[in-house]
Formats: C-alpha cells, structure tokens, sequence
C-alpha cells in the first residue's frame, strides 16, 4: 500500500480545522481497499490478520482505510473509507469537469468591458498547453505548468524558508554565480556586435565567462540588486520556483516592460500551485459541453441538475454555504432564487428567495433544498475541491423531480375530456357551443331540427358519445 498522505494543513493559525477525530478532511490520506464478498464472510482483506465479521460484514459500504498494519499491540488498526469513496462515486455521477482556476482580473475586466473572451469559461486542466511538468526547451510558457521543483514562496512559513535557504539555496551559490558570469558575457557580446553593426566596422571576438573582470562581475551584481524583476526572473528560472502573481497598478507596468509581457500568466500565481494534479484524480472529463439524452423527452438543453442542501446561511457579504454531493460550495452568483437584487429604492426580490439562505430553516424536514447545476471544479493549493455552480431551469428541475416520482408529466393513462352538463335552459351552455350551434344554423341548407343527428358531421352522436339533445331552438 502506498504511503499515506501528510494531515491536511490548518487554514487558521489560531484555532485548528480539525476539531474532531471523525470528521471527513479534504482529501483523502489513506487508500481505501476493499473484498469480494467470500472473501470478507471468512474475514480474509489480503492482509496480514483477519478482521472482524462484526464490524466488516454489518455494513453496505466495505470499504476500510488501514491506518497501521501492525501495532505494538499486534493488531491492525483501520476505519471506515466510506466518506471518502461514496464522496469520489457521486462526484463522479455529477460529471463534472476539472478546470483550471480562472484569473480574476480577466474575468472583471471582460465583464466591464462588455467582450467576451475565452477567460470567461472554464479551460481544462488537460490542455497542452499547461498540462506538461517538463520546463526544458520552453520560455516563460512553462509558468502555465502545475509542477515545479521549487516551493512557492509565499505559502512558505519562517522556519521553513529558512530551511530551504540553508539546504537548497546557499549550497548552489557558486553555480549562480557561474551562471551570472556567462549571462553578462553575453550581453556584452550583444551590445559590441550592435554597436559594431551600427559603425559598419567587423563584429568583435565573442566574450567568454572567463574573460569577465572582477570589477565588471561586481558592478552587474550592483546593477541586478535594483533591478527586482530581472532578478527575479534569473533567481526563479534557475530554482525553478513556483511563480508568483504580477503586482497591480504602476508596478504592474514596469513589471510588463521587463518581462515578456506577450508570455501567458500562470493560473497558479495568485493562490499557488496544487499539491498534486490539477484534477486530482476524481474526474477525467476534458469538457462539460456535452448533452444528455431523455428516454423519453429527447436532448436536453441543460445537464440534470443535483440536488443540494442548504448547511450554512448568508452572512453579510459571505454567501452561502451548499452541500452537493458530499462537497461544499458556494451558493451561485448572479441574479437568482439564491441572491437579491438591490435597487436605489431598496432591495427588491428578483425571484422567490430560497429557504434558508438568509436564516438557517429548522422547521424543514432534514434542511431546505435545491436543485443546483455543477458547472466545474478546481483544487485549490490546500488540496479541497471547490465547485462552482449555477442555477437550473424550472424544466430541468421538473424532469428530474418525474424521475424520483415527485412529479408526473408522461403518462399512458386515457385522456380526461370535458363533457358539458345537459341541461334544458340555453344558458347551461357554454360560448363556444352557442357560437357553434349559430354557424351551423347559418351554413346548413336545411335546419338541424329537420335532419338526423346521426346524419350531422362533428356531432357527438356520431361517434357514440351521446350529447344534448333537448333544448334547442
């Protein structure tokens, strides 16, 4: 079995996440196993001992993690891996497609200006040109990558850093500095040769590393150390560190012209890479652009929505909290049942506000639902899941009511039809039968009186039905 992972890491450093020994953590650290059923009615798992029929035979989901195979008390311990692998099963079920995170700053700046660009929707995490690990013969498009050999420096602690200057950085100090020396000799190769092809004079020889001065060498280093991103770039390029997210404002445009401006960003400059692949092995779809066909009512234009449940009310600029499949999400964004549109007269309901999204609902049976649409996924650089939804349509939401039995569209029974009550006074009747008796008074050759009924087309006598017979005039 493979090693476990390391505990997940605390997002707050005053009070730990993990306030409890038997809550789910955001990714799984064991791998789960399981076993036929005659293996597990003898208590055979493969293992080293056997487990107890009580405790693995009592259960709907065999599923166990072994968190030591042997103690010093010459037992194996293990737990349940139910929540972990029903977790993968109805993600799985929602077919959702893993992305790549979006760059807030394109996606403010598009919807400002009204144009629509391709960061508006989600790109895979199986794209070429950001899924590779290998930076070798490539520029400043390897940034796009999810793997570096370096850390991300701003996800690093004190000691920590510290750490990795005494073991990593400082043992390839004379490395860097050799690197230096032939970067100056080539630069000052390029300038020579520009000046010369300006004069029309021959190129000079070419400048080796060797041949640079001590005092050249030393006036460069002076010339790096204010220069921050050039530093920066030849620093990280050669630790191969994880990038960091350009700076805004005016530094922004200096950072620009030093760098290769035309050279894609880095998805992960902001928050940091993931601990693994970005899709993490839950989901191997390159796209959700897919449609799904009905049995019965053909192509849908919408992808059969989830219900989820409302866990955590609004609270003030925070959204609220979704459970969909095991995961937790934000509440969908826009104009919606789970937002509310404020106008300069006040707030104004756009739609029917859902139950539990600015209170938390006690007085429904296991909690407020809705039926929400996952749109993708992401893994953010602490290892969750985080999904981004939107909301369904009415017709989405019905078909899949009709499919637990909530709902009844489609059905084979015989058609009610409407039979108006006979009685003898005109006014029993209603228009559309008056306006009807009047046109075929008024077309007919002879009055109806005088003819058949059976003889009389469209009447209700004809086809056996029976109809209203007194009355007429």
């Amino acid at each position: 079995m493979p090693k476990p992972l390391p505990e997940p890491p605390s997002t707050n450093m005053h009070i730990g996440d993990h306030k409890s020994n038997t809550m789910t953590r955001r990714y799984p650290q064991h791998q789960s196993i399981t076993s036929p059923l005659s293996s597990r009615e003898k208590g055979d798992w493969g293992l080293k001992r056997s487990f107890p029929l009580k405790s693995t035979m009592a259960t709907s989901t065999p599923l166990i993690r072994i968190k030591q195979l042997d103690t010093i008390e010459n037992v194996t311990d293990f737990a349940s891996a139910a929540d972990h692998s029903l977790s993968l099963q109805k993600f799985q079920e929602m077919k959702i497609a893993m992305a790549v995170p979006a760059k807030s700053d394109d996606l403010s700046l598009s919807l400002s200006s009204n144009t629509a660009t391709a960061d508006l929707w989600p790109k895979s995490v199986f794209e070429e040109d950001s899924d590779f690990t290998d930076f070798k013969g490539r520029s400043r498009a390897d940034e796009r990558r999810w793997k570096f050999q370096g850390p991300w420096l701003a996800r690093m602690a004190d000691g920590d850093f510290n750490e990795y200057l005494d073991k990593k950085v400082r043992p390839k100090r004379a490395i860097f500095r050799e690197l230096l020396k032939r970067k100056l000799a080539r630069d000052i190769t390029a300038a020579r040769n520009r000046a010369a092809a300006e004069e029309g004079a021959e190129p000079p020889p070419r400048l080796w590393a060797k041949d640079i001065t001590d005092d050249q060498f030393t006036q460069y280093l002076h010339s790096l150390r204010n220069d921050r991103v050039a530093l920066y770039s030849l620093v990280s390029k050669f630790l191969d560190l994880a990038p960091l997210g350009q700076p805004a404002g005016f530094v922004e445009s200096i950072w620009a012209a030093a760098v290769e401006s035309s050279a894609p960003e880095s998805p992960y400059g902001k928050s940091g890479p993931p601990p693994c692949h970005p899709s993490a092995g839950i989901s191997y779809l390159r796209t959700g652009s897919f449609m799904e066909n009905h049995p019965v009512y053909g192509p849908q234009a919408n992808r059969a929505p989830t219900l989820a449940r409302m866990i955590y009310p609004r609270v003030g600029p925070t959204p609220a909290k979704l459970g969909v499949g095991g995961f937790v999400a934000n509440a969908p964004v826009g104009e919606s049942m789970f937002n509310r549109r404020t106008a300069l007269k006040g707030a104004v309901t756009a739609k029917t506000m859902l139950n539990g999204i600015n209170f938390l609902d006690t007085t429904t049976l296991g909690g407020a639902k809705a039926y929400v649409e996952a749109q993708s996924a992401t893994v953010d650089p602490s290892g969750k899941v985080v999904l981004q939804l939107r909301e369904t349509t009415p017709e989405a939401q019905l078909i899949a009511k009709e499919s637990k039995g909530q709902e009844i569209i489609y059905h084979e029974g015989a058609t009610r039809r409407y039979e108006p009550r006979v009685g003898d006074e005109v006014e029993n009747w209603d228009r559309r039968a008056r306006m009807t008796w009047i046109a075929d008074e008024m077309m007919a050759e002879e009055p109806l009186e005088q003819r058949d009924e059976k003889e009389i087309v469209s009447s209700s006598s004809s086809y056996g039905l029976g109809g209203p017979t007194n009355g007429r005039r």
